[in-house]
């Protein structure tokens, strides 16, 4: 199995428990302030327009900035958004558009860096384990998926929607080390003594 895999493995399955996380905590926190059933059904349409329209922008972004750059951009741009969430909650009280706002763009960042891992997968797994490595993957994905949303129903319950901001921050700033890492060693791939480079393929 190529050595990138097991770091692109470690991010991917935390980027999944990151996701679960942060939209069941954002859910809950909209519901905490405006204690309405509708703006917290408008939160969360806006989150999934956000997520959809991330999909679109993704294309024209990744051909007009580089990948290993944007691989560490955003990623770290996600991390530092729920850092600051957190800080923010543990003083004040977020306004209900500045709450919108923070959910709108922690969705793009949680889509691109989603559609990122996918981009650099190929870059990362060796055809005659092409099979076993997609397997395992979706498995982990499933499985710490569920696992999440018991996660972030525990944490929430008894530590409270400030505490699971701080745990999913943490949650993503190792996923973000874990993904530098990747970036590394694919940039090590990618050396002229390297003759196993292939180009990412973009999903369309």
């Amino acid at each position: 199995m190529n050595i990138a895999f097991y770091p692109f493995w470690g991010a991917k399955t935390l980027h999944s428990l990151v996701q679960v996380i942060s939209v069941t905590t954002m859910t809950c926190l909209a519901y905490k302030q405006t204690e309405m059933i509708r703006y917290t059904l408008l939160f969360l349409c806006v989150y999934v327009m956000a997520y959809l329209a991330a999909s679109v922008m993704f294309q024209p972004l990744i051909k007009r900035c580089a990948l290993s750059r944007l691989m560490i951009t955003v990623p770290m741009n996600g991390t530092l958004l729920l850092i600051g969430m957190a800080f923010i909650l543990h003083h004040l009280v977020l306004p209900t558009i500045l709450l919108f706002t923070t959910g709108l763009i922690l969705s793009v960042m949680i889509r691109w860096e989603s559609l990122l891992l996918e981009a650099i997968q190929p870059l990362v797994l060796e055809g005659e384990d092409l099979f076993k490595a997609n397997k395992l993957l979706s498995f982990s994905t499933y499985t710490i998926t569920g696992a999440g949303l018991a996660m972030a129903a525990i944490i929430l319950v008894y530590l409270g929607i400030t505490q699971a901001l701080w745990a999913v921050s943490c949650l993503s700033f190792v996923a973000l080390v874990l993904i530098m890492n990747v970036n590394h060693l694919i940039n090590s791939f990618q050396s002229p003594s390297n003759k196993r480079y292939v180009r990412p393929r973009v999903h369309k």
